[in-house]
């Protein structure tokens, strides 16, 4: 009796999964070929695919293998590897297998050694430093990047940078420390000579303060981060990194809560967890899928005197998604939570710094440990992504690029709250509801290059014209 039952049981099953089987189109890759990776390991590139030869593709309801969603995530794995700029999927039927398919993966692999002029303006943003209307204040040299050194993804940066600040760095990255390509490691140190450096924000700008003949800032810093790659689409990364800053003493006394330690010099280890999770198309310039990042940090272990001691959480979260035809969305929300509600005055950069500001107060900061930032974004596509060639320029690395244009309409607005305002100094951003919108172009074009330009206006009622180098969500 046990044994029909087990029977008619087993019978049951293999009909449901023949029926959802049979139901559906399916394919067997037979065969995968690379073409064009002339420096980039097989190995390296079989990382990012969701699939190996052999391996059966239900198609669902659409006979549109590049709709499949393991074979779309596996071709934006390899474009958000930063070693192609391009990937193509070509398909053909393979005679030999029942529903067969050879794919061949044709790749433009980058330019991977580049040593790259630059230059830096010493302020926050390129509104900032023209409105200071001082065009000595630039930094100027060179960083050689080496990107997929041995074409294992390997990366070398080397930074040498004087004039106004000076920069010297190095920074070596090791994604794949295992067989199994899950365990990687960056490691990276450097020391900056600043001329003059912020001391202390009055009507929610910043004041600097410049030497007469020494250097404001001298610091040193070295960092080792691990990293846990699980999946393909999220990271887990420990950063342990010590730091050693010396400032001017002359800065103490126009600024008692500047090092809020009684000293000039600090050295201390930031410890930080940091996960993220990563469904964006484009990493560099997203128009479909999500993102989030959550952040544990902690700025002094108590091992030095005159050392920080905060501990704060950030969370950011991403969204994009196509709406019809060329209209697309895109919302930014974040946080950041601290434990404390001061902080040294070089240490509480909160609004204004880095891609945490609310678009149109370029020229305001709001030093905060706590606040939350939502930015939105409505997008027209002018000029869908199209490959045009450069014309005289034979080397695909160079001439095959790709553009695209973008119309849009944005809305930011954020909150701070247990600012410290001191006495005698007068707020209008901090404790408050803040907010800007606007419209602007974005030009985006290969090598992961973006032109911002927009106009709008903020809730303090200026209205300005600013420009930006990265995606604005």
């Amino acid at each position: 009796m046990k044994r029909s039952l087990l029977a008619i049981l087993f019978l049951l099953v293999s009909a449901v999964t023949f029926a959802q089987q049979g139901s559906e189109d399916y394919i067997i890759i037979s065969k995968i070929d690379f073409q064009g990776n002339k420096i980039t390991k097989p190995s390296t590139i079989y990382r990012e695919l969701l699939f190996r030869e052999g391996d059966t593709i239900y198609l669902k309801d659409t006979q549109d293998l590049m709709k499949n969603e393991t074979i779309k995530q596996s071709r934006e794995n390899l474009l958000n590897a930063s070693l192609f700029n391009f990937v193509d999927f070509e398909w053909s039927d393979d005679a030999d297998v029942a529903n067969g398919k050879v794919l061949v993966i044709e790749m433009q692999e980058r330019w991977y050694l580049w040593p790259m002029p630059y230059f830096l303006y010493a302020d926050r943003n390129l509104k900032s430093w023209y409105e200071a209307e001082d065009a000595t204040r630039l930094s100027y040299g060179f960083n050689i990047l080496y990107y997929n050194m041995w074409g294992r993804k390997h990366k070398l940066i080397l930074t040498i940078i004087g004039g106004y600040n000076q920069v010297f760095g190095v920074t070596y990255d090791i994604p794949y420390l295992t067989r199994r390509q899950h365990l990687g490691m960056e490691i990276s140190t450097g020391y900056t000579r600043n001329r003059e450096v912020p001391y202390i924000t009055k009507d929610d700008k910043i004041t600097y303060f410049k030497g007469d003949d020494d250097y404001a800032h001298k610091s040193f810093y070295a960092s080792v981060m691990p990293y846990y790659r699980f999946g393909y689409r999220n990271k887990l990364l420990l950063q342990l990194r010590y730091e050693d800053r010396k400032f001017n003493d002359s800065i103490k006394s126009l600024n008692a809560d500047f090092g809020n330690l009684g000293g000039s010099r600090f050295q201390y280890f930031i410890l930080s967890l940091v996960f993220k999770n990563d469904y964006r198309d484009d990493q560099n310039y997203p128009l479909d899928g999500h993102y989030l990042e959550l952040e544990l940090t902690k700025m002094g272990l108590g091992l030095f005197d005159y050392s920080p001691d905060i501990f704060y959480q950030k969370i950011t979260a991403d969204w994009y998604t196509p709406i019809t035809g060329r209209f697309y969305w895109a919302s930014n929300v974040t946080t950041k939570v601290s434990d404390r509600r001061t902080a040294p005055y070089f240490l509480s950069q909160g609004l204004g710094y880095g891609n945490d500001y609310v678009r149109t107060y370029d020229l305001y900061v709001v030093d905060a440990l706590n606040y939350a930032l939502f930015k939105h974004n409505l997008k027209f596509a002018i000029l869908r992504p199209v490959t045009k060639h450069i014309p005289g320029i034979r080397n695909d690395k160079f001439g095959k690029i790709h553009l695209a244009f973008y119309a849009n309409l944005f809305f930011d607005f954020a909150y701070t709250w247990d600012v410290m305002v001191p006495d005698g100094f007068h707020t209008r951003l901090a404790n408050e509801w803040i907010y800007g919108t606007g419209i602007g172009i974005d030009f985006v074009t290969y090598y992961d290059k973006v032109l911002r330009l927009e106009y709008g206006v903020n809730g303090l009622g200026d209205v300005g014209f600013f420009v930006h180098l990265v995606a604005p969500i």
